[in-house]
């Protein structure tokens, strides 16, 4: 038989040699059986959770293979059942869509193979243990971070104006190094830090805003929140959600609360995600010798936020922002939202300005935005439909060249050839394996009417049956009227589809932007001078796919900017006017 493998480890601090492990299980299982596992149907996710699907690439592989007729494999192999997923829920899905196919699943180590009635129970409730075992690894954590945070003890994670003090064991054990042994640790107040919070609540009750905040304390060279942290080379500087988390947190008014949100697992995409609980379940406690503002100051914080929301409630009308539910999907994504990255700074050009639904939308520098110039001088903004027709128009270029219009033609025909051919392959292929599933079970009722019954002959015939409903159910399939044969593409008609390309994306740009954020890198912006005009240059490359490297678009390319000077292979863009010293069109 053809085997597929899964395999998958969760966890970065786990070695990726348990990929290799996985996979050497589930081929001395074929070896032993005589089956083969097809190398390109082995499937691989590192460091991703098991609970949900959409963030597991090689999962989603998987589940496209199972979706082609006919079905790539014979038997799909997993180490462990957990291995698949941790959702119960997740794994019926995929067993049925398995029997559906006349597919079976076999976990090696489990010894589960479905197919047959009692695999039912057994895979039902090992799927349910997986699930649980997440459960009760969640609820043992929050007991033991709850008792700490009951004997005064730090929950865990840095908070700026605070730095972590171990508390050694009263008896004074030892581990097994000779190193003392620590129950845990407590907070103390950080000095230098708690002054910077200090003067923020102070120069936020001047009238100071939020960004002017943050720009003054980058000019100042302060140490930001988390500069020491992995991720703080990328952060470069304070940022004005910085301290408007500063300003909200109740800590430094000597107020702790655990336990305020809930944190789960999206089912669908594996992301962690938080969700407010009751007031009741809260866990409060007073800590004066952590205070760091007074009650005083803290009030009068709180006091300006209130006149703000005030002030700028006509901006949201019924709890909707720029006409949208707050927290509700935008009914329009950028096309390359996400892609594109400021030369200067390294961090992410955004839209600072404008609505996109009116197609009035500015992209600028975020980080000059919300970080101020001290962390990034590129004040240059431009329209972000100016931005999409230039990239879209160049990416339109290279697929409108003779040669990637002459291979779209033929891989396109190509394929609808396969598709018109493919089912009597498929049909001759089921009957002989039909009728060497029939003979197989004329020779096991030979057995049985000879006298040889036992568990291996129900085993095998059972086993038998299963297989050939399952043919006999493709070969129905096989026999519906097929749909007329369609015809072949030629070039005029794939050029006429892609003549208004910007169109054609604009149309669902969610989707383009999900598919653009698969297959094309970080586009890099460099803001360009040219006598009295500023504009953008864009540069870019695509990640590969085979018919990337067909389209010759493999290579690192230069879109041509935003009005920038005439790149070696596109059409020449025309410059962007200044509308101000600031701006480009």
């Amino acid at each position: 038989m053809r085997c597929g493998v899964y395999t998958r480890f969760s966890s970065d601090h786990q070695h990726p040699a348990s990929l290799d492990d996985q996979q050497l299980a589930c081929q001395r299982f074929a070896h032993h059986q005589g089956w083969q596992i097809l190398t390109e149907h082995v499937y691989s996710d590192a460091a991703l959770s098991g609970m949900g699907v959409q963030h597991r690439p090689a999962y989603q592989r998987l589940l496209a293979a199972l979706a082609r007729t006919p079905a790539p494999f014979d038997v799909l192999l997993v180490d462990d059942l957990s291995r698949l997923s941790r959702d119960a829920a997740e794994i019926l899905r995929l067993v049925r869509v398995l029997q559906e196919m006349g597919l079976k699943l076999i976990s090696v180590a489990d010894g589960i193979e479905t197919g047959t009635k009692s695999s039912k129970l057994g895979l039902s409730v090992k799927a349910i243990i997986n699930e649980v075992y997440l459960d009760d690894l969640r609820d043992r954590t929050l007991r033991g971070l709850q008792g700490r945070f009951a004997r005064g003890l730090h929950t865990g994670g840095r908070i700026y104006g605070y730095r972590s003090v171990p508390v050694p064991d009263p008896a004074g054990r030892a581990d097994a190094a000779g190193h003392p042994l620590t129950l845990g640790a407590q907070l103390a107040v950080d000095p230098d830090e708690a002054h910077i919070v200090r003067q923020i609540y102070g120069w936020f009750i001047q009238g100071l805003g939020l960004r002017t905040i943050a720009d003054r304390l980058n000019t100042q060279t302060i140490p930001f929140p988390a500069q020491s942290t992995q991720r703080g080379g990328k952060r470069k500087g304070w940022a004005s959600s910085a301290v408007r988390v500063i300003l909200k947190n109740e800590k430094y008014r000597g107020r702790w609360v655990w336990g305020r949100r809930l944190f789960f697992k999206d089912p669908l995409t594996g992301r962690r995600r938080a969700r407010l609980r009751p007031s009741t379940d809260w866990h409060v406690a007073e800590h004066a010798d952590l205070r760091i503002v007074s009650e005083d100051l803290w009030a009068s914080v709180e006091s300006r936020f209130q006149k703000l929301e005030i002030i700028y409630a006509p901006r949201h009308a019924h709890g909707r922002l720029n006409g949208r539910q707050r927290g509700s999907p935008s009914r329009r994504a950028a096309l390359f939202s996400g892609l594109l990255t400021c030369q200067v700074c390294g961090g992410g050009l955004v839209v600072v300005s404008g609505n996109l639904q009116k197609q009035n939308g500015r992209y600028g520098c975020g980080f000059h935005r919300n970080k101020g110039s001290q962390i990034c001088g590129n004040a240059l903004t431009v329209k972000v439909t100016t931005v999409e027709r230039r990239l879209v128009s160049a990416i339109q270029a290279q697929v409108l060249s003779p040669e990637a219009l002459a291979y779209l033609v033929q891989a396109v025909n190509e394929q609808l050839q396969v598709l018109s051919t493919e089912q009597d392959g498929t049909h001759q292929r089921i009957e002989a394996e039909l009728q060497q599933v029939e003979d197989e079970l004329h020779h096991i009722e030979r057995a049985i009417l000879a006298g040889l019954v036992g568990e291996t002959t129900a085993g095998l015939l059972r086993d038998r049956e299963v297989r050939r409903t399952a043919l006999r159910k493709q070969l129905r399939a096989l026999q519906q009227p097929r749909m007329s044969t369609p015809q072949p593409v030629t070039l005029s008609t794939i050029r006429t589809r892609l003549e208004d390309l910007y169109g054609l994306l604009s149309g669902d740009s969610v989707q383009v932007n999900a598919f653009f954020r698969e297959h094309l890198t970080s586009i890099v912006c460099s803001p360009m001078e040219d006598g009295d005009q500023r504009f953008y240059r864009a540069c870019g490359a695509v990640n590969g796919t085979a018919l990337m490297v067909t389209l010759g678009l493999m290579k690192e390319c230069d879109f041509g900017g935003c009005g920038g000077p005439l790149p070696h292979f596109f059409t020449p863009p025309r410059r962007f006017l200044l509308r101000s010293s600031r701006t480009g069109s």
